[in-house]
């Protein structure tokens, strides 16, 4: 029966992977996997629905409902209002010609560190983007690579971030949002140093490809620049929420979920003329954080299922006596997961809830390894199927094919480089 039941859990991770690249419903292909393992663990499909995976569903939706709703309606009110887009456009503008590269993922960096959706976002730096690329004549097809260099920094490597990856495992190490601030940094300054050479190196090697009709295959519609700046608060009041939410929660140490909901009352309250439709933009902020909280629940839900089968604590045992450095497991199992799920939260969460014990039994610092898996799990997550590449690459019309490969350099190859840089440098600060 453990044989069979360790068969069980390789399907069930095969049955993931293959749903999330072929984009199925993910409650849909977790039920599947869940009762995949169950029938071959020798359980019954009822009883796993309803129990292991139903309590693990509910002990993350519990635990992050109001969190992912109030940062949503943070997100929204941030896009809603101008005051995103007036930040970025205020960002690109400043900077010369010489700068300007940096200064569109300065944008990119800033709006994600103080909370905002990526998913937001990209319709703010698409423009801009288009706009700045055709003057400096860098190829379109470059786009996705180079713009999404902005997004790894703030989503897990630096300390003090609004993002969901460096709130997580505050639940699970008893960590804050400024956890392991010391190896955060060192990672970030590891990876532009990176990205920075391979930035430099492919524009110089594609400075003879610049096509124009390229960037005719752009799906997003174009922002109205006049009624925006109309409509838009001035710099100055655009950051204001912003800096609210990241004093309240990492200098103040209010509870997060108070810090979002008193900085979107801020964004409220400014930006009311900018905003028209008030209550849509609440009704719509809220909405929008339900649906990811679900998804990640539900893998959630996988997670406690594979812990109540009989093949686990065998697998648990191999995988915790591996013969290797204790932070390389943490690093390759995190790494493994979010290969399988497209999705470094959803990943996270399940190494955290099936192994975080055991990690901190180890001895290693809470905040080390609150910063570690942070970090790892932004690496192998960026496959093809990832929601995030699968935007990118959708709006703004580039292929998969001309495309990806700088994708995987920036988003998959780097942060890991930097998840193991982690690890040795880690004697320095612990």
């Amino acid at each position: 029966m453990e044989a069979m039941s360790g068969l069980g859990i390789l399907l069930g991770f095969i049955l993931l992977m293959i749903g999330a690249w072929k984009k199925i419903n993910l409650l849909v292909v977790t039920l599947v996997a869940s009762a995949v393992i169950a029938v071959m663990s020798g359980l019954n499909i009822a009883e796993t629905w309803t129990g292991p995976y139903m309590d693990g569903f509910k002990s993350f939706a519990g635990g992050y409902l109001l969190l992912f709703c109030f940062g949503a309606l943070f997100g929204k009110i941030i896009e809603d209002s101008g005051a995103g887009w007036r930040l970025a456009k205020t960002i690109a503008n400043k900077a010369g010609d010489k700068w300007a590269l940096a200064a569109f993922t300065l944008v990119t960096l800033v709006l994600l560190y103080g909370g905002v959706s990526i998913f937001v976002i990209i319709f703010f730096i698409l423009p801009i983007a288009k706009n700045l690329f055709k003057r400096l004549r860098i190829p379109w097809y470059l786009f996705p690579g180079i713009a999404m260099i902005g997004t790894i920094p703030p989503v897990g490597m630096l300390p003090g971030t609004l993002q969901i990856l460096n709130i997580i495992p505050t639940n699970y190490f008893g960590t804050t949002l400024t956890a392991g601030a010391g190896v955060g940094i060192f990672a970030t300054v590891v990876y532009i140093a990176m990205a920075v050479a391979y930035t430099k190196w492919i524009l110089k090697r594609s400075k003879d490809k610049f096509d124009e009709s390229e960037f005719n295959f752009s799906q997003a519609g174009e922002i109205d620049e006049a009624a925006m700046d109309i409509k838009a608060p001035n710099a100055i009041l655009s950051i204001i929420p912003i800096a609210t939410a990241l004093i309240l929660i990492n200098v103040l140490k209010l509870n997060i979920i108070y810090g979002l909901l008193v900085a979107s009352i801020v964004g409220l309250v400014l930006f009311k003329s900018s905003l028209g439709d008030l209550w849509s933009t609440i009704n719509t902020g809220i909405t929008n954080g339900i649906l990811p909280v679900i998804y990640v629940s539900v893998v959630v839900g996988v997670a406690r299922t594979v812990s109540n089968v009989p093949f686990f604590e065998i697998m648990k045992n191999a995988l915790l006596n591996l013969q290797i450095h204790g932070l390389l497991k943490v690093v390759a199992t995190t790494s493994a997961v979010s290969a399988m799920t497209g999705s470094s939260s959803g990943s996270m969460t399940m190494i955290l809830d099936l192994f975080s014990a055991d990690f901190l039994s180890w001895g290693y610092n809470a905040g080390l390894l609150h910063r570690l898996i942070s970090v790892a799990s932004l690496g192998f997550d960026s496959l093809p199927w990832n929601s995030v590449v699968v935007v990118f690459f959708t709006l703004s019309g580039v292929s998969y094919a001309k495309g990806y490969k700088h994708v995987f350099a920036t988003t998959v190859i780097m942060p890991i480089l930097c998840a193991l840089a982690i690890i040795i440098a880690s004697p320095l600060f612990y």
